[in-house]
């Protein structure tokens, strides 16, 4: 197979819609555990309308167990491609655990993570590949997977705010050591540092800060909304990317406060032409949308079940030399992230 796309996809506005921040430029709310859910939801004393303060409160000790499924689907038509449709489909599954190791006097939480195990499929065309943490085959041996192979059963920690932010991934020590010794024990220092810039605390962080939504800061009504704005990167063009949440309601669900809401994603294009590399790339259409809908336990502070979908599709003009050839590419997204216990 010619190629695969199963650790990085090039759209980088489909990973910072999952969780709701980026490079924030706005952050606007407009009104259109047992022990914490109560404190958490408040009548505002001027409008009588219950207010939700969505964030994470956990206890010391408890538990997660998570399933997250992240699925994409890209096509290309190009000269590259010989101006025939060429299409990739792919899917991973992350099963990993955590478990709350401490909570300090801010409300940031620190947890020992741990990938149980993890399922990637990829195809193009008549060719395909398949991953499988649980197998000793031969594709566990591909280099293109040992950085997964590492990750699993090695614990790490992470830190996230009452927001929903992870701040920080720390103690890979044990996962960079197996990675190394995969990759054979002659490795220089310098190849070490290369190694865990490419595959490190922010590649771990990409994955599961998709688990989260960011909550505002301010409290929010039923059927009332906030926005973030943030600026990322598709193919050569700058594009203003407008994420719009919705809370839809508050349920009781097995004794449990479940905020439920929605999100919308318009995309902006800063800028429709560009030049690269001695040729004018030019979009001729652009078609962008995006939705997801996400449930937050407020007495576990948990995601309970979150699912984003988003979709792209360029039709662009190739300029060069005086000849100008058509390009057109597409990309879909879904990510579930769905809690298990």
């Amino acid at each position: 197979m010619r190629r695969y796309f199963v650790v990085n996809i090039v759209i980088a506005v489909l990973f910072a819609f999952a969780y709701g921040c980026g490079d924030k430029k706005d952050d606007k709310t407009g009104n259109n555990n047992n022990n914490t859910s109560t404190d958490l939801i408040k009548k505002d004393s001027v409008s009588g309308k219950e207010m939700v303060q969505l964030k994470y409160v956990v206890k010391k000790g408890e538990k997660f167990n998570y399933k997250m499924v992240a699925k994409t689907s890209n096509m290309e038509k190009s000269p590259a491609t010989e101006d025939k449709e060429v299409k990739q489909d792919n899917e991973i599954n992350y099963f990993y655990s955590k478990e709350v190791s401490d909570v300090d006097a801010s409300g940031i939480i620190s947890f020992r993570m741990n990938f149980d195990s993890i399922t990637i499929s990829s195809s193009m065309g008549d060719q395909s590949i398949k991953y499988n943490s649980n197998l000793n085959d031969s594709i566990r041996n591909n280099p293109a997977f040992l950085q997964y192979n590492a990750v699993i059963n090695n614990p790490f920690f992470i830190r996230v705010n009452p927001a929903g932010e992870i701040t920080e991934v720390y103690g890979m020590e044990k996962i960079y050591e197996v990675l190394f010794k995969a990759l054979g024990d002659t490795l220089k220092e310098a190849d070490k540092q290369q190694i865990k810039e490419s595959f490190g605390e922010e590649s771990i962080k990409e994955i599961l800060q998709q688990e989260y939504q960011v909550c505002p800061s301010a409290p929010v009504a039923v059927d009332s909304n906030w926005t973030k704005s943030f600026n990322t990167t598709v193919l050569f063009f700058e594009v203003v990317n407008n994420a719009k949440y919705t809370l839809k309601s508050i349920e009781d669900k097995n004794g449990q406060k479940i905020a439920n809401v929605e999100a919308l994603l318009v995309v902006e294009f800063k800028t429709k032409e560009v030049k690269e590399k001695g040729m004018t790339v030019k979009v001729e259409n652009a078609e962008t949308s995006g939705n997801g809908k996400i449930s937050l336990n407020l007495n576990r502070g948990c995601i309970t079940y979150k699912e984003t979908n988003t979709n792209l599709k360029l039709d662009m003009k190739l300029s060069a030399q005086g000849q100008s050839a058509n390009s057109s590419q597409a990309v879909t997204t879904n990510l579930t992230v769905t809690l298990l216990n």
